[in-house]
């Protein structure tokens, strides 16, 4: 699986799914298996996209395809999908950032894109419907605990598992605890439960 920042979304769209789509994330780690020294690779590549601070990770049940979809033709019905047209629309803005509201109900922040051909960038609306706000660290290890139990068959709910992925794969300390319910814990809940529902675990 190629990491990109579009996902095959239709131009002008810039989404950085590995960290805006859970659904995303979790066909991502589905696809890696650590003992392959390519896929290892493609999870550095990950972590490094993933950066260093906070985001907003989409939950909901939008395709990355029919987010951009939404609002594409949104922005065409406005006229406001030709780039100048657009990055003017921002600019007027107090915050130089608009925000949409698609099908589900979710809001989206629309930015100006900065890779060519693609000037729409978007990402999730701050703790709105069907986001969570999420520390970069905290996702990284959620992904990297969740690539090692799926390729080993063991426990993600485990603290000594947890460890094991966080030294082995990031390089990270230890954690002293873990919660279900915050955190962590709640992060790779999310995920392994996109993952059981999708079908998507290692057998």
């Amino acid at each position: 699986m190629l990491i990109n920042n579009d996902f095959g979304t239709p131009v002008p769209v810039l989404f950085n799914c590995i960290k805006h789509h859970s659904g995303y994330v979790s066909e991502f780690i589905r696809s890696i298996d650590i003992t392959c020294p390519d896929d290892l690779q493609l999870l550095k590549g990950a972590f490094n996209i993933i950066g260093s601070s906070q985001m907003d990770l989409y939950t909901g049940k939008l395709l990355p395809m029919q987010i951009a979809g939404e609002i594409t033709s949104w922005l065409k019905t406005k006229e406001l999908l030709n780039k100048s047209v657009y990055l003017s629309w921002l600019n007027t803005a107090k915050l130089k950032y608009r925000e949409i509201k698609l099908s589900d109900g979710s809001v989206w922040v629309l930015l100006p894109g900065k890779t060519a051909g693609r000037h729409v960038h978007i990402h999730p609306g701050r703790y709105s419907r069907f986001t969570v706000r999420v520390r970069s660290e905290t996702l990284k290890t959620a992904i990297a605990v969740l690539c090692f139990c799926n390729c080993h068959g063991k426990d993600h709910t485990n603290l000594k598992v947890i460890n094991e992925a966080r030294t082995e794969l990031l390089d990270l300390s230890p954690v002293k605890e873990v919660s279900l319910q915050r955190g962590l814990g709640k992060m790779i809940g999310i995920l392994s439960e996109i993952l059981r529902k999708k079908g998507l675990t290692r057998s």
